[in-house]
């Protein structure tokens, strides 16, 4: 298969010329004009499909679900609707749940992935328990615990080749200390935190170089006693979720994040709860009664966000326009940056030879024409 006159978005260029690849990677990126094409670009802009690496589902299911092999259907549902949003990969994102959750659902894995025939999901992110209760946003506080370092053993012993995410609030009863015994085994992510200055640069330092929706069951910046915002501004080893509706973070503090730290540390993620795709209406989620209310979820009766419904493809159209950035720096935000966070960029996030033939096709206004998956125009 050749995809022909695209204008080919790498790290640091863009060349104009073609690609070829079979059903499962790519086997050449060249310049020029093709000697014969299956598809004509049309001069749009070829990037790998998008990663969304913190995603809880959509579209009526949601990961914490997978505790048996009874909702497959509608994980493969949601898989097909992110498809159509340009998602080749993600992290199945879990929240706060029970010890015997966990289990059960890294004992159904196996079956997970065997349904995933399209190998979109690359991993597991679970977010929480190990987060603060301060923090906790829409998690079930009584379900909020410090680091047991017996559960991620059994965890890694469950799933030894599978990578994992794993959120920590690093100041939680005595977490940090614990740090060390996991970064090993985990990608250690910090958020869900009530963190100061030197607990947040002390938990990068033992290898927590992911953040947890930058912003989001955060505190705030604070000109005279520094938090974990103030740390993060001044690191540039970390990698940050974005969500980029609009809603969770405004567009004027979306443009000081990529002035500040630049498209290298940001990836726009959607943090979709099982809402998205559904109607406006009142949903149980996570033992929370929540409202959805147009590109919101709330906790029922209240103001307190409790996750997105914005489509992945419209919230990259919503970066690119506030930032007005380069493709190159779409192509980061998008996917490599995530590809990056739990080295796989060799695999996703790229175009380079070898790497999966997902691709998505932009036009200059940042907006999705085309989705390639596994080789095939979706």
């Amino acid at each position: 298969m050749i995809i022909s006159n695209a204008r080919i978005v790498l790290e640091n260029e863009i060349i104009n010329g073609y690609i070829e690849f079979d059903d499962k990677k790519i086997t050449a990126i060249k310049k020029g004009k093709a000697p014969q094409s299956n598809y004509d670009a049309q001069g749009c802009y070829l990037l790998p499909a998008f990663i969304d690496s913190h995603t809880h589902g959509g579209y009526g299911f949601d990961f914490n679900m997978l505790i048996n092999n009874q909702h497959q259907q509608e994980m493969l549902n949601y898989l097909s609707h992110i498809n159509q949003e340009g998602v080749g990969s993600i992290l199945m994102t879990t929240v706060t749940c029970s010890d015997g959750d966990l289990n059960a659902i890294a004992a159904n894995y196996k079956n997970i992935k065997k349904a995933d025939i399209k190998n979109v999901i690359k991993g597991w992110y679970i977010e929480g328990p190990y987060i603060s209760i301060a923090k906790k946003g829409a998690h079930n506080a009584k379900l909020i615990r410090p680091i047991d370092l017996k559960q991620t053993k059994r965890l890694c012993q469950m799933l030894p080749d599978v990578t994992k995410v794993l959120a920590v609030a690093p100041e939680f009863k005595n977490n940090l200390r614990k740090y060390k015994l996991v970064n090993e085994k985990f990608f250690l992510a910090t958020g869900h935190s009530d963190a100061n200055y030197r607990e947040a640069n002390q938990s990068f330092d033992l290898g927590a170089k992911r953040i947890v929706h930058l912003y989001n069951a955060l505190p705030n910046f604070d000109r005279r006693h520094p938090t974990i915002i103030n740390a993060i501004f001044n690191r540039r080893d970390l990698k940050c979720e974005l969500i980029c509706d609009k809603e969770h973070i405004a567009p004027e503090v979306i443009l000081n994040t990529y002035n500040i730290l630049g498209a290298d540390q940001l990836m726009v993620i959607s943090d979709s709860l099982l809402t998205k795709g559904l109607q406006d209406g009142s949903y149980h989620i996570w033992g929370n009664d929540v409202d959805k209310r147009g590109a919101l979820d709330y906790l029922h009766g209240t103001n307190q966000i409790a996750g997105g419904n914005v489509p992945y493809n419209k919230q990259i159209e919503n970066f690119g326009k506030i930032t007005k950035c380069s493709m190159c720096d779409i192509l980061k935000i998008s996917s490599l940056n995530a590809a990056k966070s739990i080295n796989q960029a060799k695999k996703i996030g790229n175009l380079i030879k070898g790497a999966e033939s997902n691709f998505v096709l932009l036009d200059e206004h940042y907006r999705l024409k085309a989705t390639f998956i596994g080789g095939r125009k979706i």
